[in-house]
């Protein structure tokens, strides 16, 4: 596995010589960082926040477009907060692909904060958007936020991912007024859908068995 990502690599690298994947890894090993491969960089993650996040957050800063992809693992925790306003702003720029707005996305989700959740709202709204709100809607009912609520059962109807994202992300609150938005996909031909609803109505009747043993 790791031959396999060391010789695609130095395919790479000999056509890309320029390549800030390479400019950062060779950084890291200035400092004394010691890995084969670049995906072990993403290792030294969280412990080694203090001295990898600021390096990180730079050659992200200078990379275009897809190449921004590598460093956004290094953002991948609970509690990044400081990175959220600059991904912000490459998540509506209409410059970026929208694989990297997808993997920009899935980074709110990691990093779990509830400071940003008026620009979540803003971006689950935007319907435009498509499936690149996916990991959003999971952050939102991760979040279970009042806030949400309308945006994500208007999501129900969107289709596709959509659906079966908003159902679920629905299914977290486990509040008995959402059980008719779950028990409509029961017997919906997408076997997705079926799934999420079946897997909503066991959390909202395990939390309601909950709260009667309590009382």
């Amino acid at each position: 596995m790791i031959e396999n990502e060391k010789n695609a690599y130095k395919k790479y690298y000999a056509e890309n010589p320029a390549a800030l994947s390479l400019k950062f890894c060779n950084e890291l090993k200035e400092l004394g960082y010691e890995f084969e491969v670049p995906s072990q960089t993403k290792g030294f993650m969280p412990k080694h926040k203090e001295t990898i996040l600021p390096i990180a957050i730079r050659y992200y800063q200078q990379a275009k477009k897809d190449e921004k992809n590598f460093f956004l693992d290094f953002f991948h925790f609970k509690g990044f907060d400081e990175v959220i306003p600059m991904l912000l702003e490459d998540f509506y720029s209409p410059d970026t692909p929208s694989l990297t707005r997808e993997f920009i996305g899935e980074t709110f989700r990691l990093i779990c904060s509830e400071k940003y959740i008026d620009d979540y709202l803003k971006i689950l709204a935007n319907t435009e958007l498509g499936g690149q709100r996916n990991s959003i809607i999971a952050l939102l009912g991760k979040l279970k936020s009042d806030t949400a609520i309308p945006l994500l059962i208007a999501a129900l109807d969107e289709g596709k991912n959509i659906t079966t994202n908003a159902i679920s992300a629905l299914g977290q609150y486990k509040q008995p007024e959402f059980r008719p938005y779950f028990e409509r996909f029961l017997d919906h031909e997408n076997s997705y859908y079926r799934r999420e609803a079946k897997t909503a109505l066991k959390k909202l009747d395990k939390q309601l068995e909950k709260e009667k043993k309590s009382t």
